[in-house]
């Protein structure tokens, strides 16, 4: 009996040894602004998401110690017209630990990331939205090479991203992101096109057939472990198949098909299957609805369901845009004028300064009627073309300043121009 009893005595001992240790609750992180952005701060400590002018960036700030890079590799802006949604967008979402143990994000994140989304420039959101887990990547990318914009900003038009997402995914997957490397990404995609970069980061050169399936695989879709794109690498050029990675290219459009409206709007699946990309697609009925009164985009819809062809929703895309640059007129200039700067105020100034200064700002033009871009000319000398971005919240900053042919204006006329900016 005692014997029995000292027995149950031990597993009760047992049981109670077994019990895990307590845990302190979590600490919160608490949102403030400060002179470089929002800080999501626990003491002395500081996860820093800076402003677009600031230069944007996102940095850990410990106490006694340098500020360390920190580069998002996860989602931050919503894709809806990809059916995709930003859940964890900051960096204490994803690592809880990052400034230290049981620090987590407070419960005010999502607000301070919404607000702090907002401060950055909409066309420059609107182009980063497709890429998914390299949307911050892609904005980094923007502010180290300033013309860079411009040239996905064209690539979206073609509905010609494939690469693009395909070439930032290896950047990251081979682990070199810091800042150095950051900037030499930044520079080679604005120098050279996309396929010679991917080219480098490939350690092969694809196959034309290749690269032009890959440009239709909607961006971010997260393709460089898919076993259908490292047998088409593999394969020689002569016994080339490429229809597994067809039939992934189909199944990741499909997959965005079920999660949006896309298949209610218009015979999508007809237009992809005569060859259009589904950012093409989605490109131009964008562009088409923007700007549109809400009577005009009631009937621009209705017209678009009717639609089989590639060839007639071009018709449709020049029917609607232009009346929507008939019908709207340009919103007002943030900044008046002055003796050296100019506001574009109308298409036909526009087209003009298009001509003048041979920029190619004519194709800006729906980003403009939205409010997103505004254009001057400076009469300095040298002469130039002032892009200014409207943030989400109202505010703006000087994108880019071109001379003739787009060429970019040397740092001392900068300065000059920025000075002119800022005091207006």
């Amino acid at each position: 009996m005692a014997m029995m009893e000292n027995l149950a005595g031990q597993q009760k001992q047992l049981a109670l040894d077994e019990k895990p240790e307590r845990t302190l609750p979590p600490t919160y992180a608490s949102y403030d602004w400060i002179s470089e952005g929002l800080a999501e701060r626990s003491g002395e400590n500081a996860i820093i998401y800076a402003y677009w002018d600031q230069p944007f960036g996102c940095k850990v700030q410990r106490q006694n110690r340098e500020p360390e890079d920190f580069l998002p590799d996860w989602p931050v802006l919503d894709a809806p017209d990809y059916g995709r949604k930003a859940e964890l967008k900051s960096v204490l979402s994803h690592h809880p630990k990052t400034l230290g143990t049981g620090i987590t994000a407070g419960p005010g994140v999502d607000k301070a990331f919404q607000d702090y989304i907002a401060t950055l420039p909409l066309s420059l959101t609107r182009l980063a939205a497709p890429f998914g887990p390299q949307q911050w990547l892609l904005l980094d990318l923007f502010r180290r090479a300033p013309g860079l914009w411009r040239k996905v900003h064209q690539q979206t038009g073609l509905g010609r991203l494939g690469t693009l997402s395909l070439t930032l995914e290896l950047f990251c997957a081979a682990g070199r992101t810091r800042p150095q490397q950051r900037q030499q990404l930044a520079t080679a995609l604005n120098e050279t096109t996309r396929e010679v970069v991917l080219t480098r980061y490939l350690g092969q050169t694809p196959e034309p057939s290749l690269l032009a399936l890959l440009e239709q695989v909607p961006p971010g879709s997260g393709i460089l472990e898919h076993r259908a794109l490292k047998a088409a690498l593999n394969q020689k050029s002569e016994t080339q198949d490429l229809k597994d990675l067809v039939r992934m290219k189909d199944e990741m459009t499909d997959r965005i098909l079920k999660q949006t409206d896309w298949p209610e709007t218009l015979q999508i699946r007809v237009l992809l299957d005569q060859g259009l990309s589904f950012a093409r697609i989605l490109h131009i009925v964008q562009s088409g609805l923007r700007n549109l009164t809400e009577a005009e985009r009631a009937g621009a819809l209705k017209a678009l369901k009717l639609i089989a062809s590639p060839q007639k929703l071009q018709w449709w895309l020049a029917h609607w845009t232009m009346l929507a640059g008939r019908s709207r007129e340009i919103p007002p200039p943030p900044i008046p004028a002055t003796s050296l700067l100019s506001p574009l105020q109308t298409l036909s100034a526009i087209e003009e300064e298009n001509r003048r200064m041979r920029n190619g700002i004519a194709r800006y033009v729906p980003d403009v009627l939205a409010g997103d871009l505004y254009f001057y000319h400076w009469d300095g000398h040298p002469a130039a073309t002032l892009c200014l971005a409207v943030s989400g919240n109202g505010d703006w900053t000087l994108l880019e300043a071109l001379g003739e042919d787009g060429v970019p204006i040397h740092e001392e006329a900068l300065a000059e121009i920025m000075s002119a900016v800022q005091a207006g």
